[in-house]
């Protein structure tokens, strides 16, 4: 008996929940097939959902397929609501890509093909939406075939209903001989049978070398035989039941009741209710879920995802039991919002809600600045604030707005730059000295030491390394986050009598902002990755929009059906807007799909330098003088002047 969990994902519209309804009703999970479109689709329950026409939250449904369980993910396909997609990756067995087959890739297509490559989920593709006049499997076929795989293989003449062989084509013989010339000489003499490929593919598949592809109408029900078949036939996974409980996390919900629900999938062992699993926190309730129903068991044993009450301080991406590491998302907000709500509503009870909602959506990074009396919260997207207007309304009966949204910046250095802090109130010692240099775009905060352990005890160097990743350190332009970076820790020292607890902490902090005073540094913006199709007489118009909102762009390439595709990059602040204004632009006729990309060097520094007028000076939470001592008295030297007091270089 197999338990195997895959998700559906797919850009949005491109007939993802249309797919996974029909496949829970082939397999009597549900009695009647919904439409998105008549608002009554089990995996889109959510009011919200249902009113907006898009999946908004990840569902789970159970299928009973012989003596297997297959857990259906359904996720959203929205880019705003991609960070959800993306905390169920870790927990998929296989997923299923859902292309539009009118539209082909799109830059959130794109998106899912590189996260599903950075979890190493196989992926099984299905060409949707082929009853469509201007569809076409074959050129979308070809297309992410180039783009995404040369292993993406054609399965449409494959049949493998009950395990037996179908009609195999020359390029899937071809493809399979790639692994075993035996396969070649077996098929030119009749002799190759499914049994004997079966194995082999079944094992490409699992190592993603090989990316099955199928075609139909999930809106007509054309083709999901087919794919089903292939599917139940060519998958397998495997979960030790004997093995001491272990389990990821990958979704916090609050029920109507406002009961706090943890989902996770187990990877070993089984799970009873009233089993401990974080200290003091018990496990009340085990949920099996069906979209929105539920039926409670006593326990749950390897491979089964499921929902448990009882658990107060878990968080997604969490490991638990014998699973000890935590995962962390790629996916990042490019946008931050200020939380407007009404005066006569206290600021805690606001905070409240929104520390409730940042637990079911981690990257909202809920920020109080209490100097200021502002709330801001991180986001994806314009869609997202209107969705958490919905829910704060309809959960807690609090009608808020935002502020317009802004970009979140972030700042790097130019060249190496060395830190000095140091931190001697009377009592107190600490001293870091820290070389700061450019590191590779993408890859955030990265720490080494070169310090000899003779100079700095190891549990010190490592007190450093914790307090360098335990907060965002701020840069000198405009205060934005510090990323991109390489840290270095090249001198320290300690007081065998006076170095405390926190010393290092002060220490540390000092010296990385000493080295941003004195470095050259520059400010970071995010970017989107766009696709946009346009009639063919329109497109020089949105080129030259392209050019003037400082994109950059791939050649344009004209289709069959009179439309020219247009792809490339562009700085989220200059493109947020767009989509509004190529719908009146083009009348409606123009389609556009916008993905974050990456961080890239700011193209218009100038101005946002003059919009923030950031002085780091005046920042009294983020010092960059440092604190000595000389006979029993402390005293202040700003961060210009103090390497000229510090203890390592004289």
């Amino acid at each position: 008996m197999m338990k195997i969990t895959f998700g559906i994902l797919a850009h949005v519209d491109a007939g993802k929940t249309t797919f996974s309804e029909q496949v829970l009703y082939r397999e009597g999970v549900i009695r009647t097939l919904g439409r998105v479109d008549e608002k009554n689709a089990c995996m889109d329950h959510d009011n919200i959902e249902r009113a907006r026409g898009i999946t908004i939250f990840s569902d789970v449904a159970g299928i009973n397929h012989g003596d297997d369980t297959y857990y259906l993910i359904d996720t959203p396909g929205h880019t705003d609501f991609s960070s959800e997609m993306e905390r169920s990756l870790e927990v998929m067995d296989y997923a299923v890509l859902i292309l539009n087959g009118n539209d082909g890739i799109q830059s959130h297509t794109e998106a899912i093909w590189s996260l599903l490559e950075r979890y190493h989920v196989p992926v099984f593709l299905f060409i949707n939406k082929l009853d469509v006049a201007s569809s076409s499997y074959e050129r979308v076929l070809t297309e992410v075939h180039k783009h995404f795989s040369p292993n993406i293989l054609d399965f449409q003449g494959i049949g493998l209903e009950n395990g037996k062989e179908g009609t195999f084509t020359d390029d899937f013989i071809e493809n399979v001989s790639e692994w075993d010339e035996g396969f070649m000489d077996k098929y030119l003499d009749g002799a190759l049978a499914f049994e004997d490929l079966k194995p082999a593919v079944v094992s490409q598949i699992k190592n993603r070398k090989l990316f099955p592809c199928f075609g139909g109408s999930a809106l007509k029900g054309e083709g999901i035989e087919a794919f089903l078949n292939a599917f139940y036939n060519l998958t397998e996974a495997s979960y030790p039941v004997s093995d001491p409980f272990s389990g990821r996390v990958f979704k916090i919900r609050y029920d109507g009741h406002g009961e706090r629900i943890t989902y996770l999938k187990i990877l070993s062992g089984i799970l009873h209710v009233r089993d401990p699993l974080l200290a003091d926190e018990k496990v009340h309730q085990i949920r099996f879920f069906q979209g929105e129903r539920f039926t409670s068991h006593q326990e749950a044993a390897a491979g089964d995802v499921i929902a448990v009450s009882g658990l107060r301080t878990t968080r997604a991406g969490q490991g638990l039991g014998e699973c000890r590491n935590k995962v962390v998302p790629t996916l990042k907000p490019t946008l931050q919002a200020k939380v407007l709500y009404p005066p006569e509503i206290p600021h805690r009870r606001i905070l409240q809600v929104f520390h409730i909602l940042e637990e079911e959506e981690p990257a909202l990074n809920v920020i109080w600045e209490e100097s200021l009396g502002q709330l801001k919260v991180n986001i994806m997207g314009k869609i997202q604030l209107e969705v958490l207007e919905q829910i704060i309304l309809e959960r807690f009966e609090i009608r808020i707005t935002f502020g317009q949204p802004e970009i979140i910046y972030q700042e790097t250095v130019l060249e190496p730059v060395t830190g000095y802090g140091h931190f001697e109130p009377l009592r107190h010692y600490a001293e870091a000295v820290l070389r700061i240099e450019p590191g590779e775009r993408g890859k955030g905060i990265t720490f080494e030491s070169q310090c000899h352990v003779d100079r700095l005890g190891i549990n010190y160097q490592n007190l450093i390394r914790t307090h360098i990743f335990e907060t965002t350190h701020k840069g000198v332009l405009t205060g934005s986050e510090l990323t991109d970076v390489r840290i270095i820790l090249v001198d320290g020292i300690s007081h065998i009598k006076h170095t405390e607890g926190g010393d290092f902490r002060e220490a540390v902090y000092r010296a990385i902002r000493q080295g941003l005073m004195k470095a050259r540094s520059l400010i970071l913006e995010p970017y989107y990755s766009f696709t946009i199709s346009v009639p063919d007489f329109l497109a020089g118009r949105v080129l030259n929009d392209i050019t003037k909102l400082s994109g950059r762009l791939e050649a344009p390439v004209p289709d069959e059906n009179g439309r020219t595709v247009i792809k490339g990059l562009g700085p989220v602040s200059a493109f947020m807007n767009y989509g509004e204004e190529l719908m009146i632009i083009t009348g409606g006729r123009g389609r556009i799909s916008m993905t974050f990309s990456h961080y890239d060097r700011c193209h218009n520094e100038d101005e946002v330098l003059t919009r923030y007028q950031y002085n780091p000076n005046e920042d009294t939470d983020n010092p960059s003088c440092s604190v000595f001592c000389q006979k029993g008295t402390s005293f202040v030297v700003n961060w210009d002047h103090a390497e000229e007091y510090m203890h390592s270089l004289s």
